[in-house]
């Protein structure tokens, strides 16, 4: 029995360690990408990343708190009052994140400069995408390719996927 608890133990410390190589491998793949984005110097870089990453930690906790606030309660469950009060409470999580984008834009303005501080958001949203694929692959890699039953989301992906409307057309059909 000893043996079967240490050989317990041991499994949870390698897969903390293996998971804590791969949120480290990601960080320092997240790191790169702004840098190259951003053509941030060696002397730009500390900095822009101490002030990026507080910016990062107070809006994943705001968000954080609004959802653990509204956890398990479905928009169309809710009564009037309730309704009412979640309503203000995610124009006030709005009004936080624009608050933090604007208080930290400032602060960042004499790190990298005003015309690299506001294509951010952009940067932001394609280094996520990026992240996310990286991610993917990493878990592909470790379960191995074709162990997904045929469509059953994509490979190495264990998340149900819903089907896509189609997209529309957006530019006006105009007669010759």
């Amino acid at each position: 029995m000893l043996f079967a608890v240490s050989a317990k133990a041991q499994n949870e410390v390698r897969r903390d360690s293996l998971r804590a190589a791969k949120v480290e491998e990601l960080r320092k793949f997240r790191e790169t990408l702004f840098v190259e984005r951003l053509s941030l110097t060696d002397a730009e870089k500390p900095k822009f990343f101490a002030i990026y990453d507080e910016y990062q930690l107070k809006l994943r906790d705001s968000k954080r708190a609004f959802r653990s606030k509204w956890e398990g309660k479905k928009p169309a469950e809710l009564s009037d009052a309730e309704a009412e009060l979640y309503f203000k409470d995610a124009i006030a999580l709005r009004k936080l994140e624009v608050q933090l984008m604007e208080t930290y834009t400032v602060k960042l303005k004499p790190v990298i400069g005003m015309q690299r501080a506001i294509q951010l958001p952009k940067i932001e949203r394609e280094v996520k995408k990026e992240l996310i694929t990286k991610a993917r692959s990493m878990r592909k890699k470790k379960k191995g390719a074709g162990e997904t039953p045929a469509g059953e989301g994509r490979p190495g992906d264990d998340r149900p996927r819903r089907p896509r409307a189609p997209r529309e057309n957006t530019t006006p059909n105009t007669p010759n």
